[in-house]
């Protein structure tokens, strides 16, 4: 989804960003793999004079691969990480050891060094209090510090774990190749595109939506949105790209300067005062992210967290933070505004452990750019479409699940549970989960309750490996929840007396689920598939069916037999007595 005010190509050519005359000349001569001498090892977050006269050695050291196998799923920044990326510079790290040693308490510390850097790196850290048993040194060369914008995106890729690199968004040839220096250090394989980005413009949520500002586009100036959205889909299995104005004419024009997702349904908005130049250009963007919809396709929860003044004009970057498991990392300012953005950060993430470190921040960079989760390979993966709100409460509550151990260690049976309460209680039931049918899908069954009663409830499950997960990621601190609603009759309580779709069966499902419909009477009808953008992807019915109930399944292809990327879609059926839909989530 193209979300964007096309007059803003001039704004950011003044700001000296890129040039698209010169973005062409790289396309032009990246075929001739050529080496290029960096000399310097901290260059800046911007682009040096000297840079913007290399412009065209951008990428040239890149050659685009086959994309991955699908289907294909980039992790969202809150799944399960084993370790943090960071990187020395021979002389100092971009951030403090109080940070560093905090990360190294639960996470492995990769550190980009160079070999002769190396003991160096590790006497200055061990003086810093960090934990060395936790610490892993990677040797290569770098130009910066910014190892989330050079860095790779982890996905699964056929149910394996891989890695995709994107053209670096600047002439820094030895940044651009960390991302092939991981995959040899991880065992992976690196999938390479001739896309031009960085990793601090783009967040995703893990279930194919995923978000940049328009300096997509300003640095693929030969791409359309569709060349681009075509591209994220190849090799990172994004169903649905949004593109959204960047907030300032100024700076580096990357979305987590002033937007963060913190899990599937909410994302943190910078707020800024009033007569703050990009005041503007932000509430616009609230209005535009609030006509969203998320993985489920319900609208975002949009929270707002207030970035105050460091300087004159200048504001906090607070969205530029890090999940990292159960405890997000927060960049402080040492303003007033600083425990009010935690508190912002605990009330909107319930359960997890919020901190806050003080650092060498500036307004469009913190800890987020300096630092790069390491996503599990063997994580246990569980997932499950939040429960609502009951407009007719007509028996038990299902909860279905997907559950995925990528170690392939295996389930333990009896730890696929659904643990539930009323609202006021202190003690769970759990009820054990069992097959639902479709391809690492689980379901159970929450009782029946009375009316207007408020339930809470998470799901977990253990694998052999030894891993525990929950969903929410940090439950019991967080729970999901719904209201029962209450009780509504009809005169005609049998099926087959009333139009009616019902939920489909799995759901989430992988690879296909079953669709059941109600006909009162025999008539014309056509069942059809839609994905969340509201194309028509398949047509499972179309024709006349008797009165009565039907079932129809869905393998999760489109019409030409071409399987579907994980998302939320849409089924609607149509007869001469009315339509109804409903939403389902193919994940893969």
């Amino acid at each position: 989804m193209l979300l964007r005010a096309r007059g803003s190509t001039l704004s950011y050519l003044a700001a000296g960003l890129f040039s698209a005359l010169v973005l062409l000349a790289c396309f032009a001569s990246s075929s001739t793999a050529q080496s290029i001498a960096v000399e310097s090892k901290n260059l800046p977050q911007h682009l040096t004079e000297e840079e913007l006269g290399r412009l065209d050695e951008i990428g040239i050291n890149q050659t685009a691969t086959p994309p991955p196998i699908s289907p294909i799923r980039n992790c969202a920044q809150w799944e399960p990480v084993e370790g943090v990326l960071i990187r020395y510079d021979g002389a100092f790290f971009a951030l403090s050891y109080d940070l560093i040693s905090s990360f190294s308490e639960e996470l492995i510390v990769y550190v980009l060094c160079e070999e002769n850097e190396e003991q160096n790196a590790y006497d200055d850290m061990s003086a810093g209090g960090v934990n060395m048993a936790n610490v892993a040194f990677i040797n290569c060369t770098t130009n910066s510090q910014w190892t989330r914008d050079y860095g790779p995106l982890f996905i699964f890729t056929n149910g394996l774990s891989g890695l995709v690199d994107h053209v670096y968004n600047r002439p820094r040839p030895d940044d651009d190749a960390v991302s092939f220096t991981l995959g040899t250090e991880f065992g992976l394989d690196v999938y390479a595109t001739d896309l031009v980005t960085s990793g601090g413009n783009y967040m995703s949520d893990g279930h194919g939506i995923a978000f940049s500002t328009d300096l997509i586009l300003e640095e693929n100036p030969t791409l359309t949105y569709e060349d681009i959205s075509l591209l994220m889909n190849e090799y990172l299995g994004v169903t649905q790209y949004n593109v959204i104005p960047d907030i300032s004419t100024e700076g580096i024009h990357h979305i987590d300067c002033w937007a963060k997702l913190l899990n599937e349904e909410t994302i943190l908005v910078k707020q800024v005062w009033e007569d703050h130049p990009d005041y503007a250009a932000i509430e616009a963007n609230v209005t535009t992210l609030g006509t969203l919809t998320n993985c489920y396709g319900r609208p975002y929860d949009i929270v707002r967290v207030y970035c105050g003044k460091i300087r004159q004009n200048t504001a906090a970057s607070y969205t530029n933070s890090i999940i990292l498991n159960d405890r997000v990392f927060v960049p402080l300012f040492n303003i007033d505004e600083d425990a009010a953005a935690i508190a912002t950060y605990e009330a909107a993430m319930p359960g997890y452990e919020v901190l806050g470190f003080t650092g060498s921040w500036l307004a469009d960079d913190a800890i987020h750019c300096r630092a790069l989760g390491v996503h599990d390979q063997d994580m246990l993966v569980v997932d499950t479409n939040p429960f609502q709100d009951l407009e007719v409460n007509a028996g038990n509550y299902h909860i279905e699940a997907l559950i995925d151990d990528k170690s392939e260690a295996g389930l333990v049976p009896e730890a696929l549970l659904v643990h539930w309460r009323l609202l006021g209680e202190t003690e769970f039931n759990a009820v054990a989960m069992v097959p639902a049918g479709g391809t690492d899908i689980y379901c159970a069954d929450i009782p029946k309750q009375a009316d207007e009663t408020v339930v809470e409830y998470y799901v977990s499950a253990e694998d052999y490996s030894g891993r525990i997960s929950t969903e929410p990621p940090v439950a019991p601190g967080a729970l999901y929840s719904f209201n029962t609603g209450t009780t509504q009759t009809t005169d005609a309580e049998t099926p087959g007396a009333r139009l009616a779709l019902e939920q489909n069966h799995p759901n989430p499902f992988n690879p296909s689920t079953t669709i059941k419909f109600h006909l009162p009477e025999a008539g014309f009808v056509t069942l059809k598939v839609y994905d969340a953008s509201g194309r028509e992807i398949a047509t499972l019915v179309d024709g006349i069916r008797p009165e009565g109930t039907h079932s129809v399944d869905w393998n999760g292809r489109n019409s030409v037999g071409t399987p579907m990327h994980s998302g939320v879609y849409f089924y609607e059926l149509r007869t001469a007595k009315g339509l109804e839909s409903r939403k389902m989530i193919l994940i893969r």
